[in-house]
């Protein structure tokens, strides 16, 4: 599953999680496939803000629960309506590529 975060880094940071309950990152099983989903949020944000440079991190100390964040390289703050903009933004070039 992935969504935008609720304190974002950055104008489209999005967190990715297994459904199921994992601690860490390195105890989901296929992690080849998580971060496949992972690749492909971050090619999408390098569409929807013309970013080259995506950041990522996987730290595992603040949420008890495996998760990546992705976000585009970029000082963006913005109200609820650009967040939710943006958000249908990533899902269309998710699902067209584009």
């Amino acid at each position: 599953m992935a969504f935008l975060d609720i304190h974002p880094l950055a104008a489209g940071h999005v967190q990715i999680i297994p459904k199921d309950h994992y601690r860490f990152v390195w105890d989901v099983p296929n992690v080849g496939a998580y971060f496949e989903v992972a690749r492909k949020i971050a090619k999408a944000l390098q569409k929807v803000f013309r970013q080259d440079i995506i950041r990522s991190q996987i730290f595992g100390e603040q949420i008890f629960h495996a998760h990546i964040w992705v976000w585009p390289n970029l000082d963006i703050e913005g109200d609820e309506q650009e967040f939710e903009l943006i958000a249908e933004k990533i899902q269309d070039a998710l699902q067209f590529g584009k």
